[in-house]
């Protein structure tokens, strides 16, 4: 029988535990492709290990996985519009790849800055997508 802090060592999952960095650095299956039917589809929420993520599919297909806030203003980027190889937020425009980068602004004329969304890399076998849900940067084993 586990004592109680030994127990709270193994069970707890949060980023800033030490259970937390050892799982995060595996790869998590976190949604079916099926959830994802096709490109340009609604995007999907996901939670995992406590974290809220959004994925999509892009218009080329590819899958991302995002933090739901937009940096510029923290707007929810779940009702933005996924269109053209992105996701645009509704509040400025501001769409973001599948990487997490910045590629257009539809209401101002230059960049706002060096602007990204926090992203997960993506890894698609064949019926699910799995992400490594590390915050810092170690690649998934």
């Amino acid at each position: 029988m586990l004592n109680r802090e030994d127990n709270e060592l193994l069970t707890r999952t949060g980023a800033d535990t030490p259970m937390g960095q050892l799982v995060r650095r595996f790869w998590i299956p976190v949604l079916l492709s099926a959830e994802l039917a096709e490109p340009d589809c609604p995007p999907k929420k996901v939670k995992v290990m406590g974290e809220d993520l959004l994925a999509f599919r892009d218009t080329t297909g590819r899958v991302g996985l995002v933090e739901p806030t937009c940096p510029h203003r923290g707007a929810n980027l779940y009702f933005g519009r996924n269109e053209e190889c992105g996701l645009r937020c509704v509040f400025h425009g501001l769409k973001f790849d599948v990487d997490g980068n910045c590629v257009d602004t539809a209401c101002t004329t230059r960049c706002v800055g060096n602007r990204a969304c926090n992203r997960l890399p993506v890894k698609k076998p064949s019926s699910a997508a799995g992400s490594n849900v590390a915050a810092n940067g170690s690649s998934p084993a």
